[in-house]
């Protein structure tokens, strides 16, 4: 064997661990952003049921439409700074405008989060907060809660009968309440 072809095979074997090593390495790191995505979406899906959010989110089902009622309520809401223990909803607002700007940059795919949640149950409670809020601010203030609604509402077209895989059986499930139900 020549020195020739042995420095021919020495490079075509480097080359060889070198490819290997880059293949290997781009598994990990498609790897690493997945788990790492996955991370972020279990936070965000358990962020709700921490004690001061679940507060606020419960205020907004059962309160905040009683209490926009109130003209100091609303008049409150147009300040520079809004008392978050008062104005619970604020705390909400804050954290879908929060998760709208991780969906809109992309740290979270939207189809992994709408796929397990979807904002516009609230954003229509909360959307005479956001018009006060925006009286003085214009459509800056809470426009990634908005991205977020704007595009759970295109992944709902989509997918306007749910996301279930179409060639996956459904499973029967028999009402046995429904005669006593309906009568």
């Amino acid at each position: 064997m020549t020195l020739e072809t042995l420095s021919t095979a020495a490079a075509v074997g480097t080359f060889l661990v070198i490819a290997a090593t880059a293949i290997a390495a781009l598994i990990q790191l498609r790897h690493l952003r997945v788990s790492n995505q996955l991370q972020g979406l279990l936070a965000i899906l358990v962020m709700p049921y921490e004690p001061v959010l679940q507060e606020s989110f419960e205020f907004v089902s059962h309160e905040l439409e009683s209490r926009l009622r109130d003209p100091q309520f609303r008049r409150e809401l147009e300040g520079p700074t809004v008392d978050r223990m008062i104005h619970k909803e604020m705390r909400v607002l804050d954290y879908y405008e929060r998760l709208g700007s991780i969906v809109k940059n992309g740290l979270i795919p939207e189809e992994l989060y709408f796929d397990n949640s979807t904002p516009e149950q609230y954003w229509r409670m909360l959307s005479q907060v956001i018009a006060i809020r925006r009286r003085g601010r214009g459509l800056v203030v809470y426009d990634n809660f908005e991205y977020l609604v704007a595009r759970s509402r295109a992944y709902d077209r989509r997918h306007p009968n749910g996301n279930y895989p179409p060639e996956e059986p459904r499973i029967e499930i028999e009402d046995v309440w429904l005669a006593e139900d309906r009568s």
